[in-house]
């Protein structure tokens, strides 16, 4: 079935991107800004309460083409986020295509409070020229006084909708702070072998 290809199809990403060649960070021009500040008044937002500020940053995400929003609540998940981060900054996913059986791959790349995702073929042949799809960025301004990271996916490729920005943003998260999740993405980054023989399940619901 189509989960049996997807983890077939994963299996084969390891074995390409960890066979010995060395990984270097892909080089992109920020598509989005920097800091928090340069996209909302963040003097006013810091006066509002948690809750509000959520609903200001989706509202305006919503309203612009382009970009996603999210957002993780808690300093200790972020820091868990970042320290995993740093330690296995590779991932792939699986974007199960319009034609029934077929998957396009995404390989994602953690620089940093970034989150690129490029065309796992694109990275095999260009390394660090590859151009990336999608940039997630997380914006932790917030962080000591209202317990908030806010999320931002852009998208660079329009070929991505809104909401298949969004699942791979949660995607992205749930891997690096679930057990279950980040016991595969360390075993992709750290012991390839290994991570042939789990059973690895992407989420079907991932597409272009």
């Amino acid at each position: 079935g189509d989960h049996g290809m997807a983890f077939a199809v994963l299996r084969r990403c390891a074995r390409i991107v960890n066979r010995g060649a060395p990984r270097r960070n892909l080089s992109f021009t920020y598509p989005s800004p920097r800091k928090l500040d340069d996209i909302v008044k963040l003097h006013i937002m810091a006066m509002e309460e948690p809750d509000k500020i959520v609903k200001v940053w989706t509202e305006f995400h919503d309203r612009k083409l382009g970009v996603a929003s999210g957002v993780l609540r808690g300093r200790r998940k972020f820091e868990v986020l970042m320290q995993r981060a740093r330690k296995s900054p590779f991932f792939v996913y699986p974007l199960k295509s319009e034609t029934p059986g077929n998957f396009s791959v995404l390989m994602a790349q953690f620089q940093g409070k970034h989150c690129l995702m490029t065309g796992l073929e694109d990275y095999v042949e260009k390394k660090e020229e590859a151009s990336p799809h999608l940039v997630v960025t997380f914006y932790d301004e917030l962080l000591s006084e209202k317990d908030l990271v806010l999320v931002r996916t852009d998208i660079c490729n329009p070929g991505f909708s809104k909401e298949s920005a969004e699942k791979m943003n949660s995607a992205i998260i749930k891997n690096y702070l679930t057990s279950s999740g980040y016991e595969i993405v360390d075993k992709f980054n750290h012991a390839p072998k290994e991570f042939e023989k789990l059973n690895y399940l992407p989420n079907p619901d991932n597409h272009l």
